[in-house]
């Protein structure tokens, strides 16, 4: 049984039932974009209109994009540790912010620190959550930017089973396609209980992760969507509850998609806000300074062939 991470939507068919608009509190700091999320009930993803989504973040490597992410400060993004874990140098990583296209870029950043959960585990994906932080601000005056909101106490019941919540990335639009959408797609979903056949067989801590899926399948997170945001709307506001992780294929009756729980690690994202350094102890970091490898390990090796042609040429003198 092998496990899929999740890097793009999949779409398995277009037919629209219901349109539901979610209208945000005017005056709330977070969870609201400039215009309303309007999202049908169709089975597979749809696009997304612009300005609905502004947290959301096409996190790449070079100009080529891996995964998504979400503005929880303007210098920090929430994402998957399994984006960012093989990286041997930062210096070709970089985000772009404020576009639902792939092609346009916006606010584009690079960046400075990358802090990957001390616990996570390669094999199981448990943990599967770092942070990144930006080397300068986003400009949070752009009409197309605004912050997602998180849970606001750490919990292992939050999202509730059977909750409404949407997710959001650039994905491929059929199966087996391996491009990802050039303009940003939504799917709702719902959240799955832990205790369900379906789920237990596919999760691994019940704690730090959660189902989400629809029954019968066909509405999925799948193959480059990891890293983006999984939301609730409660209270006028969307708020964060889930991050991309990983699936057993995509879009499967019965084989739900599994996410981070962020209200699990509400104390240790809230220590980066508020510049805990305690927040080190938990933490794989890895920065710009340590991280410029691939020019440093070239200079190194040149310097180490160098020195042992000196010291074969006095040893044959």
């Amino acid at each position: 049984m092998s496990f899929i991470l999740h890097l793009f939507f999949i779409q398995v068919g277009f037919t629209a039932v219901t349109t539901i608009t979610y209208s945000c509190l005017s005056n709330s700091t977070c969870g609201c974009s400039v215009k309303p999320a309007i999202l049908t009930k169709i089975v597979g993803g749809e696009q997304a209109n612009t300005d609905t989504w502004g947290w959301v973040v096409s996190i790449r490597i070079g100009n080529s994009h891996v995964c998504g992410g979400s503005l929880i400060s303007s210098t920090l993004i929430l994402t998957a540790a399994h984006c960012l874990i093989s990286l041997k140098s930062l210096a070709n990583l970089n985000i772009n912010a404020g576009s639902n296209y792939l092609s346009i870029i916006d606010q584009r950043r690079t960046v400075s620190k990358i802090y990957i959960h001390k616990y996570y585990d390669e094999n199981t994906l448990v943990h599967d959550i770092a942070i990144i932080r930006l080397s300068s601000p986003i400009n949070m005056n752009d009409q197309s930017i605004a912050l997602i909101c998180l849970p606001s106490t750490k919990t292992i019941d939050y999202p509730p089973t059977d909750a409404t919540v949407v997710a959001i990335g650039w994905g491929v639009l059929s199966s087996g396609n391996n491009i990802p959408s050039n303009s940003l797609q939504q799917v709702t979903l719902k959240t799955i209980s832990k205790t369900t056949m379906n789920c237990r067989r596919t999760i691994h801590d019940d704690n730090a992760q959660f189902c989400s899926g629809v029954r019968g399948g066909g509405k999925d997170t799948c193959q480059g969507d990891s890293g983006g945001p999984l939301m609730i709307f409660s209270n006028g506001r969307w708020i964060l509850v889930g991050i991309t992780s990983y699936g057993i294929s995509c879009a499967l009756a019965n084989y739900p998609g599994v996410y981070t729980r962020v209200s699990y690690y509400i104390d240790w994202i809230s220590c980066f806000l508020t510049n805990d350094i305690s927040c080190i102890e938990n933490t794989t970091l890895k920065q710009a300074s340590l991280l410029s490898m691939g020019l440093s390990i070239y200079y190194k090796n040149i310097l180490i062939v160098f020195l042992c042609f000196v010291i074969l040429k006095l040893g044959l003198s």
